[in-house]
C-alpha cells in the first residue's frame, strides 16, 4: 500500500433512481440494453463495486498535493526518466478518457445523468501503477428526458473536471488548458462516434459542450477551441488539438497521429 495514496470504500449514500437498474453492477449492462455492444470498450469503467487488485479513494482526495504526488509517483516508474509533466498528462489523459466516455454515452445514448459530481465519485486505481481502473459510482443516477445538454453535464464539467484541473495544475506544473484538452479530446471523439453508430444529431449535440463559447449562465467554456475540427489531405475531417498532450516526450510512446498540433508528433 502506498502512504501517499489513501485507500477508501466508496461512500455509497444514494440508492439507485429506479428499480429497473437495482442491482446492477457495471453500467455497461445498462447501455447494452439500448446499445447492445456498441460501446462494450465501457465494460469495467463504471462500477458499483471496485475491480480486484485496485485501491479506491475519492476523487475529491486527488486535490491533495500529497495524494496526487503519490499516485504520479507510481504511475512515472514505468517512463523512466521521462518528463513528469508529460506523465501528468498521460495520466489525466486515462482518467478524462474513462470519464468523459461514460458520461456522454449515459446521456447521449439513454437521456440518463449519472452522479459524477467530484465529492460523490471513488476511483479505482492499479493497487501497483496507480492509473485509474474504473470509476466508483454511490447510484446510477436519473433519467431526465427534458434536460438540456449543458444541464445533463453539469455535474461531471463544473464540478468535477473544473475543480480537479484547477487542482492539478496548480499542483503539477502543467498548464490548465492542456487537461482542459485531453478532457476535451475524448469527449469529441466519442460525440463523434455516437453520432457515427446512432444519430448525427447525437454528435452535433455533444460537440456544442466543445464549441460553444460560454454556457447559458454565462460561464466561459474552457473547452471552446481545444478541438479544432479541420479538413484532411484526403478531404476527412480531423479533429485536431490546440494543445500537445507532451506525449512525445516520454520515452516509447508513439506520436498521436493528425490530432497532434505539432507536426513532429504526428508520426
Amino acid at each position: 500500500m502506498n502512504p501517499g495514496v489513501a485507500s477508501e470504500e466508496p461512500m455509497i449514500d444514494h440508492p439507485a433512481a429506479s428499480k429497473d437498474v437495482a442491482g446492477v453492477v457495471d453500467f455497461a449492462d445498462i447501455l447494452a440494453r439500448k446499445a447492445g455492444a456498441k460501446y462494450v470498450y465501457c465494460t469495467g469503467k463504471f462500477v458499483s463495486r471496485a475491480p480486484d487488485d485496485t485501491e479506491v479513494l475519492s476523487c475529491r482526495a486527488l486535490t491533495s498535493e500529497e495524494t496526487f504526488s503519490g499516485l504520479i509517483d507510481r504511475y512515472a516508474l514505468r517512463y523512466g526518466d521521462g518528463d513528469r509533466r508529460a506523465v501528468v498528462s498521460m495520466w489525466t489523459m486515462s482518467y478524462f478518457s474513462t470519464l468523459m466516455i461514460g458520461a456522454a454515452v449515459s446521456w447521449l445514448e439513454l437521456r440518463r445523468v449519472l452522479p459524477l459530481r467530484l465529492d460523490r465519485l471513488s476511483l479505482a486505481v492499479d493497487a501497483k501503477s496507480g492509473e485509474p481502473r474504473a470509476f466508483v459510482l454511490s447510484d446510477w443516477g436519473r433519467e431526465d428526458e427534458g434536460a438540456s445538454v449543458h444541464e445533463a453535464f453539469h455535474e461531471v464539467i463544473r464540478e468535477h473536471a473544473e475543480p480537479l484541473i484547477d487542482a492539478i495544475a496548480a499542483q503539477a506544473g502543467v498548464s490548465r488548458k492542456l487537461l482542459w484538452a485531453n478532457a476535451a479530446g475524448y469527449l469529441g471523439w466519442i460525440a463523434g462516434e455516437i453520432g457515427r453508430l446512432t444519430d448525427p444529431v447525437l454528435a452535433v449535440e455533444g460537440r456544442a459542450l466543445l464549441d460553444d463559447p460560454f454556457w447559458p449562465d454565462g460561464w466561459k467554456n474552457p473547452m471552446h477551441g481545444m478541438i479544432r475540427q479541420e479538413c484532411g489531405q484526403g478531404g476527412e475531417t480531423i479533429d485536431r488539438r490546440r494543445v500537445c498532450c507532451l506525449r512525445y516526450a516520454l520515452p516509447g510512446i508513439a506520436g498521436c497521429g493528425m490530432v497532434c498540433p505539432l507536426p513532429q508528433g504526428r508520426n
